[in-house]
């Protein structure tokens, strides 16, 4: 069958103004949180280098349902179903990837003139009770002091994604923004020391366990960069890894972990030689958890219905369990000892289940009802429960010997709680209230009794220096 060249015209047309429909429908409902030429901010990127083997269908899914526990929202109802489908070729379509390599990177690096003494105390504060307070609804990172729960200091990131880091000596935190931005923040003096845009959009960062190199998960390009801690100069940059879900660095061995989005494995990199091996997995491994001890990892993968337990020193899996309770948060896992033996407990998206692992032999302990679908669970060891929000207004505590619901907090009726952080003797437990007007309780963790209550703009996230050192 011949087809005419005015017929081709005619198709190009219009192809050209469904994409044009398409584009404005992207603008009206999607660049606020994907920007609008689809290199991603509060959202990740939305081109075909960034989205992979995804199909349509997949693609479509997402759009139409929305993705559970994160800001993607379903829009259902909101667009018709030729316009998910307009939006899934809008998306797929060619889109010029931005160039962000050694020389972009340097022409952003800012550092402080005024240099952190090495060590010392600082001026009026106990960096062991600092708590870092991420203020979704200005973009700041407030500090706090954990003792009389007044900010301190600040500073502006953007949207934060993934707990910020401190480095093991306490002179510095970092944090990294969904725009691919690094701040250095002295906690001597209290204020910026420095700031890199590492990539256009990034995942998450990690800290050496000697302080001195900073990993970078990029997605956009995707790879890992490592940046010297000190003076924020990229030392290396790993563009054949492909697109990075999570780094994390280990105690044990000196290494950083970082898990391949689109590959059924994970990078290992020596800190110090920056050299990089690939341990294969059995599926992408989308999150995960390390044991205290930094020798096991235990992960999953989106839709698989399993855990896997990793040994990073001798790179093989070990065991695999069965996980009928819909995926599990593994990054939010509390861990506590009990009778000589080590448990994680750790909730489930979209299904209201706290599970609870032992450690060692890797056997579920238990999987428990809880109010709702959680996304954070959190334990001191001077606390005798687990503490787990519930995607409602309720905070739930788990006896940790008995593994029982024995207790429950309500910041405010009617309005979601989330997010339990711990002062540095687990006195006290920092729970957010993430509205507009929103606000973190402070707890007495043996009494439940409200003690203080702080406004934030939509908090988020609460990490305490003495338990968040890697």
């Amino acid at each position: 069958m011949r087809t005419s060249f005015t017929a081709i015209i005619a198709l190009s047309l219009l192809s050209g103004s469904a994409l044009a429909g398409a584009e404005s429908l992207y603008l009206r409902h999607c660049a606020s949180c994907h920007h609008p030429e689809r290199h991603g901010l509060t959202g990740p990127p939305l081109i075909p280098e960034y989205l992979g083997a995804k199909d349509d269908a997949r693609l479509a899914s997402i759009i139409r349902d929305g993705i559970e526990a994160t800001n993607m929202p379903a829009f259902k109802g909101v667009l018709s179903e030729k316009e998910v489908l307009d939006a899934v070729r809008f998306i797929k379509s060619p889109a010029k990837a931005p160039e962000w390599g050694l020389s972009e990177m340097l022409s952003t690096r800012a550092v402080s003139d005024r240099a952190s003494a090495a060590a010392g105390p600082g001026p009026g504060h106990n960096r062991e009770e600092l708590f870092m307070v991420v203020e979704a609804g200005s973009g700041i990172v407030h500090f706090m002091d954990g003792v009389s729960f007044k900010l301190v200091g600040s500073v502006k990131a953007g949207a934060v994604h993934g707990g910020p880091k401190f480095v093991p000596g306490l002179e510095h935190a970092f944090i990294s923004s969904r725009d691919g931005w690094v701040i250095k923040y002295d906690l001597l003096n209290l204020m910026e020391a420095g700031r890199i845009r590492a990539g256009i959009s990034a995942r998450n960062l990690a800290v050496s366990a000697d302080g001195k190199k900073v990993a970078v998960a990029s997605l956009l390009p995707a790879g890992l960069v490592v940046l010297d801690a000190e003076s924020l100069e990229p030392l290396k940059t790993f563009r054949d890894s492909g697109a990075i879900s999570s780094v994390y660095a280990l105690r044990e061995g000196r290494r950083f972990v970082a898990a391949a989005r689109d590959r059924a494995g994970l990078f290992i990199i020596d800190d110090i030689t920056l050299e990089e091996t690939f341990m294969e997995t059995g599926a992408p491994v989308t999150d995960f958890f390390i044991e205290p001890q930094g020798r096991y990892m235990v992960a999953t993968s989106r839709g698989s219905g399993k855990l896997w337990v990793l040994d990073l020193r001798e790179k093989k899996a070990v065991k695999e369990l069965a996980m009928p309770s819909g995926m599990p948060h593994l990054a939010s896992a509390a861990f506590w000892e009990r009778d000589g033996a080590t448990f994680a407990a750790f909730p489930h998206i979209g299904e209201p289940v706290l599970s609870v692992l032992r450690l060692g032999d890797w056997e579920l302990e238990a999987a428990i009802r809880v109010k709702g679908p959680g996304f954070f669970a959190r334990t001191h060891e001077n606390v005798p429960h687990v503490w787990v929000d519930t995607g409602t207004d309720t905070v739930q505590l788990m006896d940790k010997r008995t593994l029982t619901i024995t207790g429950e907090v309500v910041p405010e009726p009617g309005k979601k709680a989330m997010h339990i952080e711990f002062t540095r003797d687990g006195a006290y437990a920092l729970v957010s209230v993430p509205e507009d007007d929103g606000k973190v309780v402070i707890y007495d963790s043996r009494s439940l009794e409200p003690r203080k209550t702080v406004p934030f703009k939509r908090p988020l996230g609460k990490y305490n220096a003495a338990n968040r050192r890697f």
